[in-house]
């Protein structure tokens, strides 16, 4: 079983969100959109959640502007 959480993934440009995705996917997924620049919150630590347990690797994106 591999840990996915919920993630709000944004891109700031000039002050202002020129990328959003709120998506279910691996803590090393989200460490990837930060290494590329994104702004990375985590629901589930923010909310005291457990992570959800997947079979595999999966990225759903739930919410995308």
């Amino acid at each position: 079983m591999i840990e996915h959480r919920l993630y709000d993934i944004e891109k700031w440009e000039q002050g202002k969100i020129v990328e959003q995705k709120i998506l279910l996917c691996t803590p090393k997924c989200a460490t990837m959109y930060a290494l590329q620049g994104y702004t990375v919150f985590d629901y589930h630590e923010s909310l005291d959640m457990e992570p959800e347990q997947l079979c595999e690797h999966n990225q759903t994106i739930l919410f995308e502007h």
